[in-house]
């Protein structure tokens, strides 16, 4: 069956008087529930309950439309299903943060956004407010959350859901990076793994850098794939992405770039480039990410107060680290953050605490999850095992490596598990990358539709970059 007749199939079957049967007491039950909470609760409550349906309704046309030019009715259904996650989750993140924690990170980038909100609606925009001349990191956030604040008004859960909403957008970028460096993949078993593992639907989904960081990588990753597969627009959001990493975690834009320049490299002097110019092209490229390098280098080095970033520089940063983190009741000893224990630092990264390490629900529910990722790694090994092939054909593969086996390596040095598995959900999109691979090479995965495969040497209209092959030669 075709996929117009599938369409025409659903459309019919559901009818539009259904629809409004079914909408109308949902809509008109929301509507009293929002006029009660307007009379017997505060803006912090009932301007969320106006807020969660605003986002919806921006964001449905956009994954609709989406999903629509791909022609995968399955692929609307799970990105409408993932945004929906998404914000209720964000409403569970409030709810356990207020109860184990009076007061927190969340509460001072809150208090801190309400003030500034009042100095932006009189006109004042000289930032006082911070209590601080740094305009990055934890006061960054604090600037972000007094422009939402600005827009929906000072309302704590209303900031939740507005982070929560900002990381899906972040996820959505990793899942389209992923469609264009692997076209080849099983695009719906990532996406299922992306948008609804319980740490991705979970921690990044409150006011704070987890939520920020989430949308800016998500860009820059974006902006990585489409520059590694020469399409256009790679610039506007590698740039974007890589100036709002800079202005909270400048060490993370590092792992970026490391990873853009190995996968330019390979996709430079794969087979796929020989044509004129191509080398010469893949030189200036390379040129060009190394002035980044150096610029983004700077700018690690300044964010900790030293002269220059080097190797020493690196390791005695990663050990104040590591003093700083054992504390807070979940810390562990585990190995030191050299490259020789590069495999156990892989595998406490990514997968611990273990079952028999957890001593509280939370660290149970973590352990699950690890324990779940680690099956899926070692029954995925058929996947797993085309790596060294698709290095070449598909460098952002590499991309995705090169960045994960680095945060590794750094985040090691994080021996508290309760820091370590907040920030191991901005390595998890790259790493699941490998459980989507295509099973063999050429061999086409468990979906209906399959994404073209970029072309190598011309670039595509940004609008058509996402099509199907059958409907790009139609077009």
């Amino acid at each position: 069956m075709t996929t117009a007749d599938t369409r025409v199939r659903t459309s019919a079957a559901i009818s539009p008087r259904t629809v409004i049967v079914i909408a109308m007491p949902i809509i008109v039950g929301y509507v009293a529930i929002f006029v009660l909470a307007m009379q017997h609760t505060t803006y912090d409550t009932w301007g969320a309950l106006w807020l969660g349906p605003a986002l919806i309704a921006v964001s449905l046309p956009i994954l609709l439309r989406y999903a629509r030019r791909l022609q995968d009715l399955r692929l609307g259904r799970i990105l409408v299903a993932a945004l929906l996650f998404k914000l209720v989750a964000a409403y569970a993140r409030y709810l356990m943060t207020i109860s184990l924690y009076e007061r927190g990170d969340f509460q001072r980038y809150s208090d801190t956004g309400a003030e500034l909100r009042r100095a932006f609606l009189q006109g004042d925009f000289s930032l006082v407010q911070l209590q601080s001349g740094s305009r990055t990191g934890t006061q960054f956030v604090e600037i972000v959350t007094g422009i939402v604040y600005t827009i929906i008004g000072p309302s704590l859960i209303g900031g939740f859901l507005f982070f929560s909403w900002l990381s899906f957008w972040g996820l959505f970028f990793f899942y389209r990076a992923f469609r264009i460096g692997v076209p080849e993949g099983d695009y719906h078993r990532y996406g299922l793994l992306l948008f609804f593992l319980p740490s991705m639907l979970f921690w990044p989904s409150s006011i704070g850098k987890e939520a920020w960081m989430t949308f800016v990588l998500g860009m820059a990753v974006y902006g990585s794939a489409l520059l590694i597969t020469r399409q256009r627009g790679a610039t506007i959001y590698l740039i974007l992405g890589l100036a709002g990493i800079l202005a909270v975690r400048p060490h993370m834009a590092l792992l970026v770039v490391a990873g853009l320049a190995m996968g330019y490299l390979l996709r430079g002097f794969g087979r796929q480039r020989a044509v004129a110019l191509g080398k010469v092209r893949t030189v200036l490229g390379l040129g060009v990410i190394g002035v980044i390098t150096l610029l983004v280098t700077r700018r690690v080095a300044e964010f900790f107060g030293v002269d220059e970033f080097n190797l020493d520089t690196a390791t005695a940063t990663l050990e104040d680290v590591e003093r700083r983190t054992e504390s807070g009741g979940s810390e562990f000893t585990g190995a030191e953050p050299t490259f020789s224990n590069l495999p156990m630092n892989i595998v406490t990264v990514l997968f611990r605490p273990f079952l028999l390490e957890a001593h509280n629900l939370q660290s149970l529910m973590s352990a699950v999850e690890g324990t779940f990722l680690m099956l899926l790694f070692i029954l995925g090994w058929p996947r797993i095992r085309t790596i060294p092939k698709r290095l070449f054909k598909h460098p952002y593969v590499s991309f995705c490596i090169v960045y994960a086996i680095l945060f590794c390596f750094m985040f090691s040095a994080f021996q508290n598990f309760g820091n370590l598995v907040r920030q191991r959900v901005l390595v998890f999109p790259l790493i699941l990358v490998l459980l989507a691979l295509p099973l063999t090479r050429g061999r086409p995965t468990l979906h209906h539709h399959t994404a073209d495969a970029p072309e190598p040497t011309t670039e595509l209209p940004s609008e058509s970059r996402d099509l199907p092959s059958g409907a790009r030669r139609r077009r």
